[in-house]
């Protein structure tokens, strides 16, 4: 209930409600909107680096300036959502560092067990010194299973090569993603960074889910009209071009639908 209740998607939420109060979002990437929401009396501001359901929207460094001088002013913690966007996706373990941000919370996950289920929280000195052991648990929690796996993905991951293949691969992904674009009117935008990407449309992007399935290529429809890509942090260059291919032939269908 309480990560609904910090989620702006309705389409989440509504089943569910009411959810806890006290709750505002504001528009990303507006500084004037954000430092009017945040008042005394706001315990944190929550904030993904790089949107994921979002749309793909890294954040700005003008609304990152804007976050920290919020957090400064009003005394309120800073949570850096990095489930989606940390652990390498980027091409950089975290992306809050690349923005200037300066979270007390980080919260982790998907990645960090290379398809087992974990999370974690990383939290700095501030929180830490405020918090014991047993305040927040789980029966479950810190299980060897767990804990092997993400001991395992965060070896490949600072001694194993895989940030260097995350660059390259995604440098490969952003000149083969300009190039589908140029030829596809209805492609009006192209973001992301390492490998994490997505196209935005001019119109509804879900005819390209099916379209893309009947090309052997799974892609995601988020935010209405952006096709997310989110492929494997091991993907080659090679496999990375053959989907690509199969992605432009969708995107040929999804026109024509």
């Amino acid at each position: 209930m309480g990560a609904l209740s910090v989620t702006s998607d309705e389409h989440y939420r509504a089943p569910f409600e009411p959810l806890l109060p006290g709750v505002r979002f504001v528009p990303v990437n507006d500084p004037a909107a954000l430092l009017a929401a945040v008042s005394s009396t706001t315990a944190a501001i929550i904030a993904e680096p790089v949107q994921g359901e979002g749309g793909v929207r890294p954040l700005t460094p003008a609304f990152a300036d804007a976050i920290n001088q919020a957090c400064a002013k009003t005394g309120a913690l800073l949570i850096a959502d990095e489930v989606q966007s940390g652990l390498g996706r980027t091409g950089q373990p975290f992306y809050f560092p690349t923005l200037g941000l300066k979270p007390h919370l980080v919260s982790v996950g998907k990645a960090l067990g290379g398809g087992v289920p974990v999370g974690a929280a990383l939290i700095g000195d501030e929180v830490a010194s405020t918090i014991s052991y047993g305040d927040h648990g789980s029966t479950y929690g810190g299980n060897l299973l767990a804990c092997r796996a993400a001991l395992c993905f965060l070896g490949e991951l600072t001694e194993g090569g895989l940030l260097d293949n995350i660059r390259q691969v995604g440098r490969f992904f952003e000149q083969r993603l300009r190039a589908i674009a140029a030829k596809h009117a209805f492609i009006k935008d192209v973001r992301g960074v390492g490998l994490i990407w997505g196209l935005e449309l001019t119109k509804d992007a879900s005819w390209v889910v099916p379209a893309g399935l009947t090309q052997g290529v799974v892609v995601n429809r988020t935010a209405e009209t952006v096709v997310r890509l989110l492929p494997p942090l091991v993907i080659t260059e090679s496999e990375a071009d053959d989907a690509l291919g199969r992605l432009d032939a969708a995107l040929s269908v999804a026109h024509d639908a």
